[in-house]
């Protein structure tokens, strides 16, 4: 592959870690139902965020509905604060090697997060906030109206920045999002959040 065009990268297990055990272990203590293992399964199989990170619920209708599915018992202040319970801290080896390759590349953020979330991590005071500030553009799903992997929220990247599709490295630790990345015509990297740093080092290397 020549030079490529653009880099785009997730967020969460890629450049932030995340833990997304901590926030079911935060619901299951506020849980009168299910632990922190039920609380999973539920989240997981019945994907219980995904309307509200495709931006269809509201902060105030997506917390309605998690305190009656997960049979919560909090304030929405306690309800925030397990549901943020997830984001960790930026290492500061990773945002300096992002924030270097701005003068390479431009360079994308594409995640599927919420307006909770997102509130957070872009907040000034959140630990290493400044990475932010080195991307061409942010593109977050629930202002997209659609999450990873469907495919047309790569179109859209691809068309509100003027792109060329076929010439664009994209970084990510779901299976599901590389392989939907890679049909479209994206050379996906799979992230393992262990060694993520590493990998994104490894193949710019190739690139350069």
């Amino acid at each position: 592959m020549k030079k490529p065009h653009a880099l785009v990268f997730d967020l969460g297990n890629v450049l932030l870690p995340i833990d997304l055990d901590k926030t079911y272990e935060a619901f299951a203590l506020l849980s009168s139902q299910y632990s922190a293992a039920e609380i999973k399964h539920i989240t997981q199989e019945e994907e219980l965020w995904s309307s509200y990170e495709s931006g269809f619920q509201s902060d105030q209708e997506f917390e309605a509905f998690l305190v009656d599915r997960l049979q919560l018992v909090c304030t929405s202040e306690q309800f925030h604060d397990a549901f943020n319970a997830l984001l960790l801290q930026f290492d500061s080896s990773v945002c300096q090697y992002i924030s270097g390759l701005n003068t390479s590349f431009p360079i994308y953020l594409l995640s599927n997060t919420s307006s909770i979330h997102s509130r957070l991590f872009l907040e000034r005071d959140f630990p290493n906030y400044n990475l932010f500030d080195s991307f061409t553009r942010i593109h977050l799903s629930f202002e997209m109206g659609m999450v990873k992997p469907n495919v047309a929220i790569y179109e859209q990247l691809v068309t509100h920045n003027n792109l060329q599709d076929h010439q664009i490295v994209f970084f990510d630790d779901n299976v599901r999002n590389v392989e939907s990345a890679r049909n479209y015509g994206w050379d996906a990297v799979l992230i393992n959040p262990n060694t993520s740093l590493h990998q994104i080092q490894e193949h710019i290397k190739t690139l350069c």
